[in-house]
């Protein structure tokens, strides 16, 4: 597959979209990503969430390219090291031009900001400083999360998600394990994180009186998810190195 012609420009946001646009941000010590693509026909709402693990996923493996530092993918939205969040993904649409839809994947991740970057609270906060001791350089972080966002989204598109789904399963930390897992609009269920369907939806096995119950829970259906017993962090606190 060759490699898509990625145009980068500063900024603080997309203005007017284009196909392949990557507006870098200008924060100091964060890399934040608005990245531009186009999807065929204008996608349903629930279809456009479940993006939003893949763009996490690229995230998460761009870090671990560049600094070879283990990142997780803390479905749906979150990529965390050693349990700490370090990045976080958000897919949106856009007008575009013909039928086609716009789509922006936004990412964010903190190199070395040493300042809160408005992750959502629940998890504790680091940086990549933080855990490998130096700087790392943002353009080259960029290019290695570019690259994987290249190839995920010809995926998505082509309609092979549950290679996709196959390939990030692994690098969800707690997979496998009791989770409990907050609901937008309020609300939580506890049960075992089973697996991602093909949508990159988390099936749930959750206890009733009469046995197991499954149940599944798009990403634009969750808040957060925590692992079973682990405490929530404060909120507005953070634990930067």
């Amino acid at each position: 597959m060759a490699e898509f012609a990625w145009k980068v420009r500063k900024g603080s946001g997309v203005r007017r979209f284009s196909d392949g646009l990557v507006i870098q941000g200008r924060r100091e010590g964060a890399l934040d990503l608005w990245i531009c693509r186009l999807g065929e026909g204008k996608p349903p709402p629930r279809e456009l969430s479940s993006l939003v693990p893949l763009v996490a996923a690229c995230v998460s493996e761009g870090i671990r390219r560049d600094t070879g530092v283990v990142s997780w993918l803390h479905w749906p939205n979150l990529v965390t090291v050693g349990g700490r969040v370090v990045g976080m993904a958000s897919v949106s649409s856009r007008e575009a031009p013909g039928r086609d839809a716009g789509m922006v994947f936004a990412v964010s991740v903190d190199c070395f900001s040493g300042v809160p970057l408005g992750f959502p609270p629940g998890l504790p906060k680091t940086s990549i400083r933080g855990e490998l001791g130096v700087e790392v350089d943002l353009g080259l972080l960029r290019e290695k999360i570019l690259h994987a966002v290249d190839w995920y989204y010809a995926e998505w598109a082509a309609g092979r998600r549950s290679k996709m789904v196959a390939r990030i399963v692994p690098t969800i930390s707690w997979m496998g394990s009791e989770v409990e897992a907050r609901v937008v609009g309020g609300g939580v269920l506890r049960g075992r994180a089973a697996c991602l369907d093909d949508d990159g939806s988390l099936v749930l096995e959750v206890p009733r009186l009469r046995g197991l119950e499954t149940t599944t829970l798009g990403p634009g259906d969750v808040e957060l998810v925590l692992q079973y017993g682990e405490r929530p962090a404060r909120r507005g606190a953070h634990f930067y190195q």
